[in-house]
């Protein structure tokens, strides 16, 4: 799977679309906390753009977003936004002003992942474990699967489960209460879920911020490699 790839199967595992591949909402597998999607996410690799849409952006704009993308030669470093973002940004106030904006990196996992700690799959069976910390995966575990926790008296105190999933790909989400962090617990749990969903078949996927340090230390942790970073306008 090369990184041009990944990226655009990441792009669709992150909202759903409609029949004419414009984004409409973000891809929780809870529909009630889907939102909707930004008016633009542009991706790129070393190598290749990718450019998604909002089905609220006008035709005639959608096309000249297209065809600033078009001109422009790969952009070679992922810790540099491109240079076509300053017409993309352009292009887009001028519709209607820009009310949101997030950029960050995006992780590819190894071959392989040790196990990190004594994370465990939350199950039916012992599901009681996020009960009193994470009350809203003891409900709806199912729907969030595979998750993994770090248990500590009982109860769990780091999570990871699936925020997004595709036909192709999962994307982890990673919650660890306040007064337990810094002790690894965030890696061990997603290097486990990522193993998962590995053996499930389907490709694990790990994106943040670029302000998130917390969380870039964690893909650190796990020998993550960043394939390809992104910017998104609302």
């Amino acid at each position: 799977m090369n990184d041009d790839e990944l990226l655009r199967i990441g792009a669709d595992t992150s909202f759903t679309y409609d029949t004419r591949g414009r984004m409409l909402l973000s891809n929780e597998p809870r529909v009630q906390e889907r939102r909707p999607a930004p008016r633009l996410v542009l991706g790129w690799t070393t190598t290749a753009y990718v450019l998604r849409l909002s089905a609220t952006v006008p035709d005639d704009l959608a096309q000249r977003l297209s065809e600033i993308i078009e001109r422009q030669p790969p952009a070679g470093d992922l810790r540099t936004t491109p240079a076509a973002s300053v017409a993309l940004r352009a292009a887009l106030e001028a519709h209607a002003p820009i009310t949101g904006e997030r950029r960050g990196p995006a992780y590819r996992f190894p071959a392989s992942i040790g196990p990190l700690g004594d994370a465990i799959r939350i199950t039916a069976s012992n599901r009681q474990i996020a009960r009193d910390t994470f009350p809203w995966l003891y409900d709806e575990y199912a729907g969030w699967r595979p998750c993994f926790a770090v248990v500590r008296d009982g109860a769990a105190v780091s999570v990871c489960f699936s925020s997004r999933i595709g036909t192709r790909a999962c994307a982890a989400g990673v919650e660890t209460l306040p007064e337990f962090r810094g002790h690894g617990y965030a890696a061990a749990v997603t290097a486990a879920w990522g193993t998962a969903v590995r053996q499930a078949g389907l490709l694990p996927l790990y994106s943040t911020a670029w302000d998130n340090l917390a969380s870039q230390a964690v893909a650190g942790k796990l020998g993550l490699t960043m394939f390809a970073a992104n910017v998104s306008w609302a």
